[in-house]
């Protein structure tokens, strides 16, 4: 006979791998798998995950799935359900509730749980650390009305940032440039100042197989600089909406359907920090921001923040990144960082080795379909 507790972690293990595809489709609620199985017999019974934008509750759609035959079963979720689930639940036949999370909203947590002991239904948290993932955009938007971030940088071996040249190929590795691609479809916006969208000249779009239909907001950071309408991010159409951020002394106008919100910052440039906020409220969990030097100082200025750095190889420190342009990179390194009102997962394209993208395999095309953990 299996262990109880290690059939729960391979079931929620089940339900993360089920959620983990759902990033950065569902907000403004996180994504969240949930199985209906029967642990005792390693048989699934039916599974769910949260619908585009949070239309339809994962556990809901569970039952509906798995409708008849779900009495006496298990229910297991990556984060607790809400307490207006629970009669729903009860309803099922449902005898037992694994979850993997704690809704991070300090008000609510452990709700859903008392709701389902309340109706004798036996709820229990058996905390899996991976299904976090799922939730740490959601839980940062709630408790600090910021998304989380994600950053991504183009550093030199000499640690200057940016490119040489408008135009130039990214100087990345394939396996760096499939990285970029699974960040994309995992956020709910995607972030570039408007210099270097002039120098890259990309949509910011997701192109990886399976993840072309992904269509996250796409957001400019306007200063000074007057915007070409000519680049393919302007004049293409399909992908998700477009919304440029520009400081009241520099209007832009631009194309019907490109939204233009006017935001007060210094130097000529929107304040970031209301950026992110307005991000926050607009329902936005996480945020990929692809940098140059300007936006890169602006986050890692190593004046407002300390750096801690996760990678294993030999790399340069985030905090001795010097804002200029440079050329040649290929390589990726992890850097977080804990900035005032901001929290921020930096990823460096560094030069002189190519990157893996064994750390970044979570996102990967599904059927929706969970299978039996073995």
């Amino acid at each position: 006979m299996s262990d109880p507790a290690a059939a729960d972690l391979r079931w929620l293990n089940a339900a993360t791998r089920l959620a983990m595809p759902a990033l950065g489709t569902t907000g403004p609620m996180p994504p969240v798998g949930a199985i209906i199985a029967d642990p005792a017999k390693t048989m699934l019974i039916a599974s769910a995950v949260t619908e585009l934008r949070g239309a339809g509750q994962a556990e809901l759609l569970a039952l509906t799935a798995g409708q008849g035959r779900t009495a006496g079963r298990t229910l297991y979720m990556t984060l607790e359900p809400p307490s207006a689930s629970a009669a729903a639940i009860a309803e099922a036949g449902i005898f037992r509730v694994v979850v993997a999370q704690l809704d991070p909203e300090a008000a609510s947590s452990g709700a859903g749980l008392r709701a389902l002991t309340e109706r004798n239904i036996e709820a229990v948290h058996v905390p899996y650390d991976p299904a976090h993932v799922l939730i740490e955009g959601y839980g940062s938007r709630l408790a600090r009305n910021r998304p989380f971030v994600t950053l991504k940088i183009t550093v030199c071996a000499d640690g200057m940032v940016g490119y040489q040249q408008p135009g130039e190929a990214p100087p990345m590795g394939p396996e760096a440039v499939r990285f970029v691609d699974r960040e994309r479809a995992a956020s709910d916006a995607v972030m570039s100042g408007i210099a270097r969208a002039e120098i890259e000249d990309n949509d910011l779009r997701p192109h990886l197989p399976g993840f072309t239909d992904r269509a996250p907001l796409r957001v400019v950071l306007s200063g000074g600089k007057e915007i070409n309408q000519r680049f393919r991010l302007f004049t293409e159409i399909g992908g998700g909406p477009i919304l440029v951020f520009a400081h009241p002394e520099h209007p832009v106008n631009l194309r019907q359907g490109i939204n233009v919100v006017e935001v007060d910052g210094r130097r000529g440039h929107p304040e970031l920090k209301k950026v992110v906020s307005l991000l926050a409220t607009g329902g936005v969990n996480r945020l990929f921001v692809e940098a140059g030097a300007r936006l890169t100082e602006s986050f890692i200025s190593p004046s407002s923040s300390t750096a801690s750095t996760s990678s294993t190889a030999p790399r340069p420190s985030a905090a001795s990144v010097s804002p200029r342009r440079c050329s040649d990179a290929s390589r990726s390194a992890s850097t977080s960082r804990d900035i005032p009102r901001l929290t921020v997962r930096c990823w460096a394209t560094i030069s002189c080795a190519s990157s893996s993208a064994a750390d970044h395999a979570h996102l990967r095309p599904t059927s929706g379909r969970a299978a039996a953990p073995r």
